[in-house]
């Protein structure tokens, strides 16, 4: 598999093969020319250990979630916020990671959205600024209401763009999750034509069970040659749940990514 190929792979999901220690998945990415990867909480992980294997490799942790999934409409939850925001930059700066990953989290049903919105946007204006301290990017993600997290505020692209002009810093962008997008109905063409300079990451997995792509429903020699178009040039964050061992699992969006 060609080191050249943009992709990175979250090794919490992919490489289960060779155990439980992620630096062993890292090196793994790496022997198979996989130099980017991404991972999701930082608490729990040794991550002295995880260092170690990426300056091995000279791989790349690219992205490490927010941790506490927390409802930013509820102005009660912004100082609890940016302390997580400041852990996560934190962990993030000593594995020479520059991005960090947040939802919006839950709605309030009692509350306008209107209203809700603009909590939000404080409390990620705050987070920005956090982010922005330590050399980082905040990422605010999409994330679907109709299959994987009901209730979430945020289920659209365009409010999360929105979100992303109204506070105006570097440090917020986009990660764009196209499963999520799919999932919501949504055309990343529609959706993100003028406002891929916004976009900092983007993340996939198949419709309709979020496995590899290529055993479900989404055309991506279409929807990356679409992303490419638009001027997204990073990497596709592979962030799906394998039906088979990892490598096989990867080929066929290998094929479409080679061949971009």
């Amino acid at each position: 598999m060609s080191a050249s190929l943009p992709l990175s792979v979250n090794v919490e999901l992919l490489f289960k093969e060779v155990g439980d220690d992620l630096g062993d998945r890292i090196r793994t990415a790496a022997d198979h020319g996989i130099g980017v990867v991404e991972i999701w909480s930082h608490s729990d992980k040794d991550l002295g250990n995880v260092r170690k294997a990426l300056d091995a490799c000279g791989s790349t942790l690219h992205t490490l979630l927010v941790e506490g999934r927390l409802t930013l409409a509820d102005a009660s939850t912004r100082e609890a916020f940016v302390g997580h925001v400041h852990a996560a930059a934190q962990a993030a700066s000593s594995v020479g990671c520059t991005r960090i990953v947040t939802g919006s989290g839950v709605g309030l049903p009692y509350m306008k959205r209107a209203v809700q919105h603009r909590i939000a946007v404080d409390a990620l204006k705050a987070g920005a600024d956090i982010a922005a301290e330590y050399g980082v990017t905040l990422l605010l993600e999409n994330l679907n209401t109709k299959v994987d997290h009901p209730g979430t505020l945020f289920d659209t692209t365009i409010e999360c763009l929105a979100a992303v002009r109204e506070v105006g810093s570097p440090g917020l962008a986009l990660l764009y999750d196209a499963y999520h997008s799919l999932q919501m109905g949504e055309a990343p063409e529609d959706v993100l034509t003028g406002a891929v300079d916004l976009v900092s990451h983007v993340q996939m997995a198949d419709l309709p069970d979020r496995s590899e792509p290529g055993t479900g429903t989404v055309d991506w020699a279409a929807q990356l040659r679409t992303l490419r178009r638009l001027g997204y040039d990073g990497p596709f964050g592979l962030e799906y749940f394998p039906s088979t061992e990892s490598l096989t699992s990867l080929r066929a969006i290998q094929e479409i990514v080679t061949a971009l």
